[in-house]
């Protein structure tokens, strides 16, 4: 059986998960609570089919690692299997929110050809300018989310009042901010502050 697990393909379609072979010891109730699993994390996390896929053998093989520690004395297969499909989940979901929220907080650098010794301000030292700007997009993404939002705002060119306006708060709430995140960046320029 294990070795025709392991040679038999995978069959995919695109409306459902692709099913791998399983072992005869899931139940169908549980085959259909995997599936529904793992298809709405696609849909939250707009994942691809195969990664899908992936997560759906994954969660068939935690629950076969699982079933070894059962014990029928204390709960029925189909709610131990059921509380394993819970435990995994909320654990996915955490790992693809910080997944999601890393790549939110990643900063651009700037378009290619905009940058370097060719571009920059020969007067200043453009090395410098340079360094300055890249330190500036490393020190940004390890801001408290709040000032890495204000930040982004700011490089996009908001003013203080627009910041304001759009986040409902009042301008000196922003500015305070504004205080706050020169403070965190107060050692890329000391002549700044």
């Amino acid at each position: 059986m294990l070795a025709e697990a392991i040679v038999s393909p995978i069959v995919t379609t695109l409306n459902s998960v692709p099913r791998a072979p399983t072992p005869p010891e899931l139940p169908e109730l549980t085959l259909r609570q995997m599936r529904f699993r793992t298809e709405r994390l696609g849909r939250l996390y707009s994942l691809a089919t195969d990664q899908v896929a992936d997560l759906w053998q994954e969660l068939a093989a935690e629950i076969v690692r699982a079933l070894r520690r059962f014990d029928p004395t204390i709960a029925s297969r189909t709610t131990f299997m059921k509380g394993v499909m819970n435990l995994w989940y909320r654990q996915k979901c955490k790992q693809l929110r910080r997944d999601a929220a890393v790549r939110d907080r990643l900063v651009p650098l700037p378009a290619l050809g905009t940058e370097g010794m060719d571009f920059a301000d020969r007067r200043l030292g453009g090395v410098a300018e340079v360094d300055a700007r890249l330190d500036l997009a490393d020190r940004i993404a390890d801001l408290p989310q709040d000032l890495f939002a204000l930040a982004r705002d700011l490089l996009a060119g908001k003013s203080v009042p627009e910041i304001a306006a759009e986040r409902g708060v009042h301008r000196g709430t922003v500015n305070r901010m504004v205080l706050q995140l020169r403070v965190h960046l107060a050692d890329l320029d000391p002549a700044a502050n």
